[in-house]
């Protein structure tokens, strides 16, 4: 029995789809849990592309059509064993998607993860209530602006509307400058929300992206990732321990990746 979990934001660029594809990298490839990625932002489906998966044949439409069984719908990475449903890569193609079947699609996958973690527009309402329906749960994504942190709380009201447990809060891109808030800040803005962790600016996420891999993967203890890994495990309940880097980490390290 999976835990459905949907990755929200209000606006886009905040790194909701690297937070998604690499907590999702962490909850298998570290913690050991079987987890399916569903890509439903078809307008700006690149979640596939954190996993190296470029113009997929088939994507969620044929999920949510029941015209092909799951497994013939689903990816997976053979470097993390994370299992992924990618979106559409031409725009075109996502606009005649409808989400009304979405819950009863992964119910029809519900027993075969202990995590199904979605990847979701920035917009909540319209066509997208649908994937609204489907999750039980749902993080939050911001910025550590006083604007950002603002525009999480409204997706929060908005997600407590449609009666939705709020995991929590992860805040993306932390320089630490001055006109940004700090952490006691964020914290009491918003008002006993769980912090699932603050993730600072790090240009081997970006670097991760380019080659296809997961950040957690190619470089597992640089400051944004051990951010990322430890916000995995507290939406996973378990506790963090980082490891030591294994085989392939020292590899990328090798090539200029880490």
């Amino acid at each position: 029995m999976a835990y459905v979990i949907g990755f929200f934001s209000a606006k886009g660029g905040v790194g909701k789809t690297t937070m998604t594809a690499n907590v999702g990298a962490t909850m298998k490839h570290e913690f050991g849990y079987n987890v399916l990625l569903i890509d439903t932002h078809v307008l700006g489906a690149d979640l596939s592309s954190h996993f190296g998966l470029i113009n997929p044949p088939v994507h969620i439409r044929d999920f949510l059509s029941g015209k092909l069984p799951p497994e013939k719908v689903i990816y997976r990475d053979p470097r993390t064993g994370v299992d992924v449903i990618p979106g559409p890569l031409h725009p075109q193609l996502g606009i005649r998607i409808s989400f009304s079947k979405l819950s009863k699609a992964i119910d029809s996958v519900y027993d075969d993860y202990d995590f199904i973690l979605l990847d979701t527009p920035p917009w909540l309402g319209g066509e997208t209530k649908g994937i609204v329906k489907a999750v039980e749960e749902a993080v939050v994504i911001g910025t550590p602006s006083v604007t950002g942190v603002l525009e999480a709380k409204r997706t929060i009201s908005l997600l407590e509307k449609n009666k939705k447990q709020i995991t929590g809060v992860i805040i993306n891109f932390y320089r630490g400058f001055e006109y940004e808030l700090q952490p006691e800040e964020i914290e009491d803005f918003l008002e006993g929300y769980p912090l699932l962790g603050i993730v600072p600016e790090d240009e081997k996420i970006r670097r991760a992206l380019g080659y296809g891999v997961p950040a957690v993967i190619a470089s597992p203890n640089s400051p944004g990732t051990l951010a990322i890994r430890e916000a995995a495990a507290a939406i996973a309940g378990v506790e963090f321990e980082p490891k030591p880097r294994g085989i392939f980490a020292r590899l990328l390290h090798a090539l200029g990746l880490r």
